[in-house]
């Protein structure tokens, strides 16, 4: 994902994630260093990696089951988002 002036705001892809559950009660800042965030579009699919502190920044430390409601897709779509939770490669 990039910024409006083209800073790539998650530089590393993750090596494995997955579908945050929502049984757990992880936020924002609970999150280790090597876990990073993304999202999925509930109407295109797209999947994109989110920097997390640009999220508390603007949204506040969020708990991750709420997070998806207050993402929107470059398509438009705000509805049917899901989190993602990936682990960074030990490169």
């Amino acid at each position: 994902m990039k910024h409006r002036r083209s800073i790539d705001l998650a530089p590393f892809q993750p090596v494995s994630f997955e579908k945050f559950d929502g049984h757990q009660t992880l936020t924002l800042k609970s999150l280790q260093e090597w876990e990073v965030v993304g999202a999925k579009c509930g109407k295109c699919s797209k999947i994109t990696w989110l920097d997390g502190a640009a999220i508390i920044q603007h949204h506040g430390n969020q708990y991750l089951s709420n997070l998806g409601s207050r993402l929107r897709c470059e398509c438009g779509n705000k509805d049917g988002n899901k989190v993602l939770v990936g682990k960074l490669g030990r490169d």
